[in-house]
């Protein structure tokens, strides 16, 4: 289908998405609250299929820092926070969670990937109080054009323009362009050096 005929479908889709997303907007600009939002957007996510698909390009373009109509989200992902810009031609698989990041162009997400808000989300990597009184830090995540991140990956560092994060990798430093990311955590190979 054509971008032109999709932005159509999507803008249609508003009626719907509307409420969900209206509520969305009041509980986080009057109330300081994502909990409508967090509601929504896990309840969109399981609507299979195409109409999902749609739908959730549509709550998203009306929620999101910036979104597009050519966004693709399958079926049980969701993006966890509103403080996203989306790219185009963004495409996430299936069971994928999206926290805080900004998301370049033409980046295919696989199914299971977590992009987290950090490292220190939880804690300030400091243990010195209990768990339940330490405070943790949400670091926006830049995930550059052309990127690729595989099956099972987990990102919690800003990667570069074109770079291939492997299936099961988990990127916990900063990852320079036009590499692939292998591991646990993760080393980054110069693609030259490959072939």
């Amino acid at each position: 289908m054509n971008y032109g005929a999709k932005k159509t479908i999507i803008i249609l889709l508003h009626l719907f998405t509307w409420p969900f997303s209206l509520t969305s907007i009041i509980g986080i600009k009057y109330f300081s609250s994502e909990t409508i939002y967090d509601f929504s957007a896990k309840l969109l996510s399981l609507i299979p299929s195409l109409p999902g698909q749609y739908l959730r390009a549509s709550f998203y373009k009306l929620t999101l820092k910036q979104s597009h109509y050519d966004l693709l989200v399958g079926f049980g992902s969701f993006f966890a926070q509103t403080n996203i810009y989306v790219g185009r031609k963004v495409a996430i698989g299936n069971y994928s969670i999206i926290g805080t990041s900004k998301i370049g162009n033409n980046v295919l997400i696989s199914s299971r990937v977590s992009i987290i808000s950090g490292k220190y989300q939880h804690s300030n990597g400091k243990f010195s109080k209990p768990s339940s009184d330490m405070h943790g830090e949400f670091k926006q995540i830049v995930i550059g054009n052309d990127c690729w991140l595989g099956e099972n990956s987990i990102v919690m560092e800003n990667i570069g323009n074109g770079v291939i994060v492997s299936a099961g990798s988990v990127v916990t430093k900063p990852a320079p362009c036009n590499v692939t990311a292998i591991g646990n955590p993760a080393r980054f190979l110069n693609r030259d050096k490959l072939k």
